[in-house]
C-alpha cells in the first residue's frame, strides 16, 4: 500500500511540471518570433531609405553651372531688368531684336524672350562665356533664322506653340548640356551637339 502511494505521488509531481515546461517553450517561441520580426523590419525599412537616397535623375557627365555674380547695377542691355544674377533680355514687341547681335552681360545668366511677329528673325545671341544661356521663342519667325551662340555652361532653347517659332533657328553648342524643348513644329538645328557633355534635341 505505502509502495502505491509513492508512486502515485510521483506521478502527480511529475505531470504538475508539464505545463511549466509548455510556458517555457511558448515563452522561448513568443521571444524568438518578435525578436526576428523586428529585426526583419528594422533592416527592410534601412534599406529602403538607402535606395531611395542613391536615385538623382541626373546627368552625371555635366558640371554644374557656375554661379554668376551678378553686378551692383543692372546692365542696360537687360531690359526685361535682372534678378538673382540672372539678366532678362526681353524682345518681345514685333521685330523688338530684328536682325543685328546682341551679348549676354559676362556677370549674368541670360534668359532672352522672343515673342511676337519677326520678333528675332535673323538675330544673333552671343551668350556669356562662363553662365547658362536660354532662349524663349514663341510667334511666327520669333526666332527664324536666328543664331545662339552658347558658352561653356548650359544652353537651351524653348520653341513655343507658333508652327514656325524657331523656322531656321541654329544653336552652336558649347561643352555644357545643350537642349531644345519644342511645341511647335519647326525644330531648331543644335550644331555640335555631339560633342556636349549632354545633348537633347526637340
Amino acid at each position: 500500500m505505502r509502495a502505491l502511494l509513492t508512486l502515485v505521488s510521483a506521478l502527480a509531481l511529475g505531470c504538475g511540471t508539464d505545463p511549466a515546461g509548455s510556458g517555457s517553450d511558448a515563452d522561448t517561441d513568443s521571444d524568438t518570433d518578435a525578436d526576428t520580426d523586428a529585426d526583419t523590419d528594422v533592416d527592410t525599412d534601412a534599406d529602403t531609405d538607402s535606395d531611395s537616397d542613391t536615385g538623382t535623375g541626373t546627368d552625371t557627365n555635366c558640371p554644374p553651372d557656375p554661379k554668376p555674380p551678378g553686378a551692383e547695377v543692372c546692365p542696360e542691355v537687360c531690359t526685361g531688368g535682372c534678378e538673382d544674377a540672372t539678366c532678362t533680355i526681353d524682345c518681345s514687341d514685333a521685330s523688338g531684336c530684328r536682325g543685328g547681335a546682341i551679348d549676354c552681360p559676362p556677370e549674368f545668366a541670360c534668359v532672352i524672350v522672343c515673342v511676337g511677329y519677326d520678333a528675332c528673325d535673323g538675330f544673333r545671341i552671343n551668350c556669356a562665356q562662363e553662365h547658362a544661356c536660354s532662349l524663349i521663342c514663341d510667334g511666327h519667325d520669333g526666332c527664324g533664322d536666328l543664331v545662339l551662340d552658347c558658352g561653356d555652361a548650359s544652353c537651351s532653347i524653348e520653341c513655343r506653340a507658333d508652327p514656325a517659332a524657331c523656322e531656321g533657328a541654329v544653336v552652336e553648342c558649347g561643352p555644357g548640356a545643350c537642349s531644345a524643348n519644342c511645341v511647335g513644329t519647326s525644330p531648331p538645328e543644335l550644331a555640335g551637339c555631339d560633342a556636349s557633355c549632354a545633348c537633347t534635341e526637340c
